[in-house]
C-alpha cells in the first residue's frame, strides 16, 4: 500500500530511512479497544452487548483511549530509538513529541472521508467524535514542518477545511510499492480491459460489468479481465481471476501478464482517495478510466479519463473512447 511506496521512495532519497511501528501490543490493544467500545455504549446497550459492540467496533480504533495509548507508545519508542533527523507521519491521529521534526503525509482528511463515502471504520463515530478527530488533525497539521499530500484533492481540504497556509501544503503523489511490469508491445486491435479491486462494491465492479456488456454490442471481440474480491461472474467476454497476491511470485507474474495484455484499465470507484493501482497501470503503459470522486485525477494525470461513477453512460463512453 501507500506506506510501502513511501518507505521505498524515502530509502532512495535519504538512504537511512526505516519504519516506526505505531501498532499496540495485542494485550494493550485489546484493553484500549474495549475502553473505546465501553465509552460509546449507553446503559441500555448492555442488554444487547454483542450488537452494541459491533456498532462501536470500527470507531473504537479511532477512539480516545486507543489514540492516547498509541501516542504514548510511540513517544516511548522515540525516546529509546536514538536521534532522528525527521519523521514522516503517515496519517494524523497520533500526537508525537514537540521536539520532533514531523512532516505529515495524507491521502484523505477525516472531514473528506465522512462526507465522501460511508467508510466502515467511521460508521460508529458521532458528530462529536468527528469534531474531536478533526480538531486533533488540525493541531497536528499546525505543528508539522509541512503537510504533504498524495493528491490535490486532499491538499485542498487541508487548506480549506483546516486553515493551513497553502505554502505549507505540498502535493507529492506516491509511486508503486513493488516492481511492476514495464510497458510492452501489445495488440491494440482488440479492446482488452482490466479491472483490479479488492472492495467490489466501492470499486464499482457491477457498473463496470454493465458498461462492458454495452461495449460488447459494438466490439463483440472485446475482453474484460477482473481481479479482486468479485462475486461469481459468467458474463460473455469476462475472465474472472479472483484475488491475486503480490506477495506470491506466481500471482505477481499473473497480474503483470494481465497488465501487459490490457489496452485500458477500468476502475471508476464510487470513491477513491488516491489509488496506487492507477500508478501501476500507468507504469505498465496502460491508460486508465478513473473516478471523479476523490484524488484519482492527480494519480492519472493525462494518462486516461475520469468519469462520474454513478453515470453509466460516461463509463461506457470512456471505454469506447479508449477502444478507438
Amino acid at each position: 500500500g501507500v506506506s510501502g511506496s513511501l518507505l521505498w521512495a524515502m530509502r532512495e532519497l535519504v538512504g537511512d530511512a526505516g519504519p516506526l511501528n505505531g501498532a499496540l501490543p495485542p494485550r494493550l490493544g485489546r484493553l484500549a479497544h474495549l475502553s473505546s467500545v465501553a465509552a460509546r455504549m449507553r446503559p441500555g446497550d448492555f442488554a444487547h452487548l454483542r450488537a452494541s459492540a459491533k456498532r462501536a467496533h470500527s470507531a473504537a480504533m479511532l477512539g480516545r483511549p486507543t489514540i492516547a495509548a498509541r501516542s504514548l507508545l510511540m513517544r516511548r519508542r522515540l525516546a529509546t530509538g536514538g536521534a532522528l533527523d525527521a519523521i514522516v507521519q503517515r496519517g494524523s491521529d497520533m500526537r508525537l513529541p514537540s521536539r520532533c521534526r514531523v512532516v505529515t503525509f495524507e491521502d484523505s482528511t477525516v472531514l473528506q472521508a465522512v462526507e465522501a463515502y460511508p467508510w466502515e471504520h467511521l460508521q460508529g463515530l458521532s458528530k462529536r467524535d468527528v469534531r474531536r478527530y478533526a480538531a486533533r488533525q488540525r493541531m497536528i497539521y499546525e505543528s508539522a514542518v509541512a503537510c504533504c499530500c498524495a493528491t490535490h484533492w486532499v491538499a485542498e481540504s487541508i487548506v480549506r477545511d483546516y486553515g493551513i497556509a497553502p505554502e505549507r501544503v505540498f502535493t507529492v503523489g506516491f509511486g508503486q510499492n513493488h516492481e511492476g511490469p514495464e510497458p510492452a508491445p501489445r495488440s491494440w486491435s482488440t479492446p482488452r480491459y482490466l479491472f483490479v479491486g479488492g472492495d467490489w462494491k466501492r470499486k464499482n465492479g457491477a457498473a463496470v460489468l454493465a458498461a462492458f456488456a454495452r461495449v460488447r454490442e459494438q466490439h463483440p471481440d472485446a475482453q474484460l479481465d477482473v481481479v479482486g474480491g468479485h462475486p461469481p461472474i459468467g458474463q460473455p467476454g469476462v475472465r474472472a481471476h479472483g484475488r491475486l497476491s503480490l506477495a506470491q511470485a506466481a500471482d505477481r507474474e499473473r497480474v503483470a501478464a494481465l497488465y501487459r495484455q490490457a489496452t485500458a484499465f477500468v476502475l471508476p470507484s464510487l470513491h477513491e482517495p488516491a489509488g496506487i493501482v492507477y500508478v501501476e497501470a500507468g507504469s505498465a503503459g496502460v491508460p486508465s478510466i478513473g473516478t471523479l470522486n476523490g484524488g484519482a485525477a492527480t494519480m492519472m494525470g493525462p494518462g486516461g479519463l475520469v468519469v462520474d461513477p454513478l453515470e453509466a453512460d460516461q463509463i461506457v463512453e470512456a471505454m469506447l473512447t479508449l477502444a478507438d
